[in-house]
């Protein structure tokens, strides 16, 4: 518990620091998109891509970050706002530990209740949710 707790202050912290941006809250990408599992990452391991910081786990998810870094950031949908929120018009912020992988891509939820919605008919709200992120990124 207290290395959890000491891993988010870190996160936390770092996320702010001489305003650089930390991808994926600081977890990493390489674990939700090979693994499914959600990891915290860690800034030994870091790697830059687009002007934003993303932590990796180890040695070997940084190698293959560092290879390949677009298939690991496109692969996290929606740049980890809640899918179903989007799906709403509404961009939410997610919880890193919700999410749903689906045809190797990674959707986040801002609860339980919408994961369980997304999960009951993703290809609805996929579809929704990818014509809401385009408005938003068109801006």
């Amino acid at each position: 518990m207290k290395q959890l707790i000491l891993s988010i202050l870190m996160i936390s912290s770092a996320a702010f620091a001489d305003g650089f941006k930390i991808g994926l809250g600081g977890h990493c990408p390489v674990g939700y998109v090979m693994a499914g599992k959600q990891v915290f990452g860690d800034p030994k391991f870091s790697s830059e891509y687009q002007g934003t910081t993303y932590y990796n786990s180890s040695a070997e998810a940084k190698a293959m970050f560092d290879k390949e870094p677009a298939k690991y950031v496109e692969a996290v949908k929606y740049k980890g706002f809640c899918a179903t929120g989007l799906a709403m018009g509404k961009q939410l912020e997610s919880d890193p530990g919700i999410f749903s992988k689906i045809d190797g891509k990674v959707y986040f939820f801002s609860s339980a209740e919408a994961k369980a919605m997304f999960d009951k008919d993703a290809k609805k709200y996929v579809s929704l949710a990818d014509k809401e992120w385009n408005k938003i990124i068109k801006k």
